[in-house]
């Protein structure tokens, strides 16, 4: 049988065209099977390249620039306005994206506990002061450690003589003065240590400031003595270079200085800062209750009154208030009133004020307002009485 017979021979060319198709479909299963698995390496291999990058870069081990103010100063700023407007579960969650993001630096651990901290003041109530504590004391470590390897890192720095301010401030809360002072004295040396190498880094101008003129003011009766300096209108100036030129910290040195310039007497300068921040922030409660102190003090009661009802809304609608803000609210409203003659409206809000019921540490804290309260409402009424007499003679 020839070659071109057999070709031709039905059975035999299906045998073959089956052959050749299972040959081909053998081939082609081994080609799909090897680029399934190539592609399969491919995909896992970039999968691992790019967490193992995106992993280092957060970490900052491949970060091409130096860790600056650059790399965090837009989260920074809006979690503090968070701070500012009362959000602090946004301030916290933002702050808390910091430390994920940047672990081994201190600037996460800082806000976070600075907005901690706030919610505390806030509402006065101290139930997480020990997990403020803690983060302070991470910032402190972690900070001295980058200063240790890179002694020019002036932010590094900065958050180690913040987080040492930040704990003086509740060491005095707390009535541990002792403490407050060394804390104090430790975040002021480090601030000052940046301002000796970089006088443009003004956001350290504010603690300085600050100090200085708080220091002197209480040491004022001294200032006679040789080694005791009036440095007041130095912290003046320098907390006013903070607001100017500070790139974190300008809104809370505004703040600052209200209070301050309220201190020193310049009741027109420390109204017109507490109503500017209240005016761009007026949710603020922070702003707010510095406004309604510089206006009573300036004895503007008609201004006065309805920014202390809006306070006081404000703080009881707190979902954990435990009527320390609202006793004073309160009881100042009731001066307001009695002032203007209006004695039944004062008695109100004292009756409001005296059937609180509060705890027993409220009570401890609240006993000047309380007692002064109690005071005001005899006042009241004995007054209604003499009135009464009066008018039926």
């Amino acid at each position: 049988m020839s070659k071109r017979q057999t070709f031709h021979d039905p059975e035999i060319r299906r045998a073959v065209n089956t052959a050749n198709r299972s040959t081909l479909q053998y081939r082609s299963a081994r080609i799909w099977k090897f680029f399934c698995w190539n592609l399969e390496f491919r995909v896992c291999r970039f999968v691992a390249i790019t967490w193992l990058i995106s992993t280092l870069l957060f970490s900052g081990l491949l970060t091409a620039q130096p860790f600056t103010i650059d790399l965090v100063e837009e989260e920074i700023r809006a979690g503090m306005i968070e701070t500012i407007q009362n959000d602090f579960s946004g301030a916290q969650s933002r702050f808390q994206g910091l430390v994920d993001h940047y672990p081994q630096r201190a600037c996460g651990y800082f806000y976070l506990g600075a907005a901690i901290q706030a919610e505390m003041l806030d509402a006065e109530k101290y139930d997480r002061l020990d997990e403020f504590l803690d983060l302070m004391s991470v910032v402190i470590e972690k900070g001295e450690k980058i200063v240790k390897e890179n002694p020019s890192d002036h932010l590094a720095r900065f958050m180690v003589g913040s987080a040492h301010l930040y704990r003086s401030f509740m060491d005095s809360k707390r009535g541990k003065m002792w403490g407050a002072f060394r804390n104090a004295n430790k975040g002021v040396d480090k601030l000052e240590e940046i301002i000796k190498v970089d006088t443009t880094f003004y956001d350290a101008y504010l603690g300085v400031g600050s100090f200085k003129y708080w220091k002197s003011q209480k040491a004022k009766s001294l200032s006679w003595l040789p080694f005791i300096s009036d440095e007041r209108d130095l912290g003046i100036n320098m907390v006013q270079m903070a607001i100017e030129h500070g790139r974190l910290v300008s809104l809370v040195a505004r703040d600052q200085l209200a209070w301050i310039l309220l201190a020193a007497g310049d009741l027109e300068g420390a109204a017109e800062l507490a109503e500017e921040n209240h005016r761009q922030f007026p949710e603020s409660r922070f702003f707010l209750s510095t406004r309604v102190e510089v206006l009573y003090k300036a004895r503007r009661f008609t201004e006065l009154q309805p920014l202390y009802e809006q306070l006081l809304v404000s703080v009881r609608s707190l979902p954990d208030n435990n009527h320390y803000n609202e006793i004073r609210c309160l009881h100042r409203l009731a001066e307001i009133e009695h002032e203007a003659g209006r004695l039944s409206n004062a008695l109100e809000y004292l009756n409001a004020l005296l059937a609180l019921e509060l705890s027993g540490d409220v009570r401890d804290r609240s006993k000047k307002h309380l007692s002064a309260a109690e005071k005001l409402q005899q006042e009241c009424l004995s007054e209604l009485q003499e009135q009464e007499k009066m008018s039926h003679p």
